[in-house]
């Protein structure tokens, strides 16, 4: 497995770590106290930041464009399913942002719920297929380069620290939603 690709599996472990978490937050029915109101405001903010600007920024600005130089088909292929699934994410993440706005709970659960299962299969695809592709196709070298692209990437257009920061919010959310941080993912 290359360099590039390792990078993206370990960003999808926190993503999937993330989304127990937002189960967990799920399951309440209605919010009492501002800390759980400003936790789903703080996750929300981090699937904006992590999981679309960052992450899936990583896949659509470099990982995919290497791909199609590869041969591997955008339109109606492995790329265009991908793009439509982030695209169907940020949707997500639109109306959960809307929900915490108007304090509808019951709207921002129907929005996260659809949001988990989404990016729960999206990540399985991506995972033991996209990823599987790009192991084939791109060299260690071309891998390489990739990971320096990404960790460009990261301090340009996310910033430097960010990361740092959102996991340290991770592991505050998983405190608070009993969601055992034993297994979570270290950055």
């Amino acid at each position: 497995m290359g360099k590039a690709t390792q990078n993206l599996k370990k960003e999808h472990e926190t993503i999937l770590f993330v989304l127990k978490i937002l189960d967990k937050m799920i399951q309440e029915t209605h919010i009492d106290g501002s800390e759980k109101r400003r936790y789903r405001h703080e996750l929300v903010e981090f699937l904006k930041t992590f999981a679309d600007k960052c992450h899936h920024g990583k896949e659509e600005t470099h990982l995919f464009k290497a791909l199609e130089e590869k041969g591997v088909r955008k339109e109606g292929g492995p790329i265009g399913v991908m793009l439509g699934e982030h695209d169907q994410g940020r949707r997500d993440i639109l109306q959960m942002t809307f929900a915490l706005i108007a304090a509808d709970v019951e709207s921002f659960n129907e929005a996260a719920a659809r949001y988990r299962d989404l990016l729960t299969a999206h990540i399985d695809k991506e995972n033991n297929v996209l990823f599987a592709i790009a192991d084939q196709v791109l060299d260690e070298a071309q891998q390489a380069a990739l990971y320096d692209k990404f960790q460009e990437h990261e301090e340009t257009v996310i910033g430097h620290g960010v990361h740092e920061r959102l996991h340290e919010q991770v592991k505050t959310w998983a405190q608070a939603y009993g969601v055992s941080d034993e297994h979570a993912p270290v950055e």
